[in-house]
């Protein structure tokens, strides 16, 4: 199996197993020639909620603001939907409001997942 690097630092390196246990080792001690594959960060983590705030400005990032706001706005003042819209302080990932929407823009949990994570980075 394939060394590979624990971390950006590249001062320790480990590989799977045959038996899927883990072997680590200083790579200073790994032997002259010895093939080290690069460090991949893992991806980073999916936010559960984001701020209004924050969920707009990456819908108008995305392109997709505007369609939902025209939407938004041929609901009745009384509609879950339109109050979530307008009045939810948070979103949250898993919100039945945010899935619906999801579904009429065509999004698929990877697109929603996506922009969670670029709304997360988003600061006024």
């Amino acid at each position: 199996m394939n060394w590979q690097y624990t971390d950006a630092t590249q001062t320790v390196a480990y590989r799977v197993l045959d038996d899927g246990g883990m072997e680590s080792c200083l790579v200073s001690v790994l032997p002259e020639g010895t093939v080290i594959d690069p460090y991949v960060a893992p991806p980073p983590p999916i936010p559960t909620t984001v701020t209004r705030f924050q969920a707009r400005v990456a819908l108008v990032q995305a392109g997709y603001f505007d369609t939902i706001n025209t939407y938004i706005a041929t609901l009745p003042q009384t509609d879950v939907k339109r109050l979530a819209w307008e009045d939810a302080a948070e979103w949250e990932r898993a919100s039945p409001t945010l899935n619906f929407l999801a579904n009429m823009l065509g999004l698929s949990d990877t697109d929603v997942d996506d922009l969670f994570i670029l709304a997360s980075g988003i600061s006024a």
